[in-house]
């Protein structure tokens, strides 16, 4: 007598095959050159990588919020395959991308195992399901968009599903008296899980989801009077827990030594942070809990471009169908097992399948959380990804059950029609559902075509969108190489970025990409320590060539013009190069050891603004073609408006020659409306000038209205005169 289920893992080993196959058909190809550029959190991921590369080891990466650490590591063999390329980190995350899609089909096998436990033959339904949840993975569009980005995040499925899919191949080991090494399969699923906190923040909510159906399955079996699951294979649970913490351990010594990294990108997008619920933490709550829940709906998407068609569902609506169709099957038989009072109820073989269930719902609604927890851009496909294994189980569950229904209505009406079967209705319906390999046809003929159309939506339509260019931080490619090619002797690159930034003030794309020996030096504009950066990088340099963002998060980085005060009046300015989102200034140093200083305002100027702001000092001072002037102010009360100032150049005949016109801002970039209670300096650098003699006004006023605080019976006063020479 054949063996069922030999005849079962051979058609899963098929159906393992071609999800994997169709996975990599639309994960692979063309992957050097789509996406284009490499995002800045890729470039974070490379510089980690890097690190290990040259024997810099670490648990914990403080780059973009922190970084978890197996993807530095495994990625190394691909950087001696491709060299230290965007191609090498993006191969990483759509193998990862193929593994996930394989667990998949492994952990959608494991459930048809457990509910067929007891049959003497797979039906094309029992075939069929695997593939389907392999399938609906492989050729997602999100999870497709994903997979060909070197984030990783792409990493946690792949290792999560494999967690579950061993834990319960463990569970039903345990079950077969004569296998005395299902504690094995407990101890490898245990490595999983806690290998899991290694690849993504999401990783950390796998221990929950188990947690929580724990605990509701105890309370179902006290219900049931049968004995709960963690106490009837406590020695298994045992041996995974004590895996999970032996594989952890090290991370968690490393978060006990320095506990603000563990919480550190959490809290900045957190529910919980005040700049992201409003006052409203219940209301903020429900919408994105609504939000996040739509995609699984067919009825809304991540908005952004970066993985996906922007508002494009997660599943669409067919899908979305068969998804809450499995949920609703999956409650349905959970519910049915509490409620029937039958010898069977409290069987281990039966409690097997419908525990699946429930575990299947706990895990899901947990990995929601990520998501729902944090609602900057939601609903967001990236931080839902830990939610797919269980997400496409439950849809292949949902679509087979819709299929058989289909299936059946179908043979019906045909025979309603007159037509004539050599079998009848009933009898025909029984045969297909027999036959294993109508379980391989079916998915893949609703499948292929999902796949061709996700291949032209990504491929054609996703390709031509033009906010990749910034979302792929093309321009910092671009930037890149500019450097690399600058061949000028003495050339250096000044990047001012954001002092807000913190130690992210460095864009990790440029870092992982340039290969060049021109240097280049990132500059927090930082009042107090800016002249002495600028003249640590000026040692030695001929040429300055600084890079102004016009469309990066760094955009505002010099928005007080500190920097360009400094070289305005220590250097000269010989050229400016236009990019689509940056511009280089190419300065002139008066010699290799230029000395840069911010000037005090230490001339006494007294004059009250409007009764809320002071002026107390001034410097004025001029060179070729400029004027520069620097201002010390002092809040005088609580103001409601970010006032703004504007200097302004007048002739000898009063007429106006020149204005600059700027929101007042303390060094963290505070308007007076956050002014604290603090002197702050202001710098204005005016060019180009006409040698003569001038005076300089000051005037302070309201952005929205125009109308100029008074000061001395005026809205503008004198802040003295200077001369401008020809050399």
């Amino acid at each position: 007598m054949v063996d069922p289920r030999r005849n079962y893992r051979l058609l899963w080993w098929l159906s393992l095959a071609i999800a994997v196959l169709v996975a990599a058909a639309l994960r692979y190809p063309w992957l050097d050159q789509l996406p284009p550029g490499l995002h800045f959190d890729e470039g974070g991921e490379g510089v980690a990588a890097l690190d290990v590369t040259h024997g810099v080891l670490r648990l914990w990466w403080p780059i973009g919020g922190g970084k978890e650490p197996l993807m530095a590591y495994l990625v190394q063999p691909l950087f001696w395959l491709l060299g230290a390329t965007r191609l090498a980190l993006r191969v990483y995350a759509a193998s990862m991308g193929v593994l996930a899609v394989a667990g998949t089909v492994w952990l959608a096998s494991e459930w048809v195992v457990a509910s067929s436990s007891d049959k003497q033959r797979f039906s094309a339904g029992d075939v069929a399901l695997p593939l389907l949840a392999g399938l609906g993975l492989a050729t997602a569009f999100w999870h497709v968009a994903y997979s060909r980005i070197g984030f990783r995040a792409l990493a946690m499925p792949a290792v999560e599903a494999l967690a579950i899919a061993w834990l319960w191949r463990a569970l039903r080991a345990a079950e077969v008296e004569s296998e005395r090494r299902a504690w094995l399969h407990f101890f490898a699923a245990g490595g999983f899980i806690g290998l899991g906190a290694y690849t993504y923040l999401a990783g950390r909510f796998v221990p929950l989801g188990i947690g929580l159906f724990l605990a509701l399955e105890a309370a179902l079996a006290a219900w049931a009077g049968r004995q709960p699951l963690a106490v009837r294979y406590w020695r298994g649970w045992l041996a995974t827990g004590l895996a999970a913490c032996l594989v952890f351990s090290p991370l968690a010594l490393f978060f006990l030594r320095h506990p603000e990294a563990f919480a550190e990108r959490a809290v900045s997008v957190s529910i919980f942070n005040p700049a992201w619920n409003q006052g409203d933490l219940l209301g903020t709550l429900l919408r994105t809990t609504i939000v996040t829940l739509s995609t699984f709906t067919g009825l809304g998407g991540d908005p952004n471009p970066l993985g996906n068609l922007p508002g494009q569902p997660m599943l669409s609506a067919p899908l979305a169908l068969c998804f809450w169709l499995g949920v609703a099957l999956c409650l349905w038989r959970v519910a049915r097992s509490v409620r029937r009072d039958t010898p069977e109820a409290g069987t281990c073989r039966v409690g097997i399948s419908v525990l699946f269930d429930l575990f299947l719902l706990c895990w899901w609604v947990v990995m929601l959380l990520p998501a729902i927890l944090a609602p900057e851009g939601a609903p967001h496909h990236l931080r839902l990804i830990g939610s797919a294994p269980a997400t496409y189980v439950l849809v292949a569950i949902g679509c087979v059950y819709l299929l058989r229904i289909v299936g059946g209505v179908a043979l019906s009406l045909w025979q309603r029609l007159g037509r004539r079967l050599v079998l009848k209705a009933p009898a025909l319906e029984q045969e297909i559902i027999r036959r294993p390999t109508v379980g391989l046809i079916v998915p893949l003929a609703l499948f292929l075509p999902v796949g061709l159309l996700t291949a032209q939506q990504y491929f054609v339509q996703w390709a031509r969108l033009p906010q990749l260019y910034m979302a792929f931080d093309v321009y910092a490619e671009e930037l890149a190489e500019e450097i690399a090619a600058d061949g000028e002797s003495g050339v250096v690159y000044i990047i001012p970025m954001d002092l807000r930034a913190g130690h992210e003030a460095r864009h990790y794309t440029l870092d992982f990409l340039y290969h060049g020996r021109t240097p280049y030096y990132y500059i927090p504009v930082d009042e107090h320590t800016v002249a002495a950066q600028l003249t640590r990088a000026a040692k030695g340099a001929k040429l300055f060539r600084v890079v102004r963002w016009t469309q990066d998060k760094h955009i505002a980085a010099d928005e007080r013009e500190v920097v360009t005060y400094l070289l305005g009046t220590t250097a000269q300015l010989v050229g400016n190069r236009m990019r689509p989102a940056y511009h280089v200034e190419t300065w002139v140093l008066p010699s290799d050891q230029t000395i840069f200083q911010l000037p005090v305002p230490d001339v006494p100027r007294q004059a009250m603004f409007g009764g809320q702001i002071a002026l107390e000092a001034v410097h004025l001072e001029t060179g070729r073609g400029w004027v520069g002037v620097a201002l010390r102010w002092m809040p005088q009360a609580v103001m409601s408006v970010d006032y703004k100032v504007s200097i302004r150049l007048r002739g000898a005949d009063e007429a106006l020659v020149l204005q600059k016109d700027r929101t007042l801002r303390h060094n963290w970039h505070q308007g007076t409306s956050l002014w604290p209670p603090e002197h702050v300096n202001e710098y204005y650098w005016l060019s180009p000038v006409s040698p003569g003699e001038y005076t300089v006004h000051l005037v302070v006023y309201e952005p929205d209205t125009l109308m100029p605080l008074l000061a001395e019976g005026s809205g503008e006063i004198l802040l003295g005169s200077v001369g401008v020479g020809r050399e």
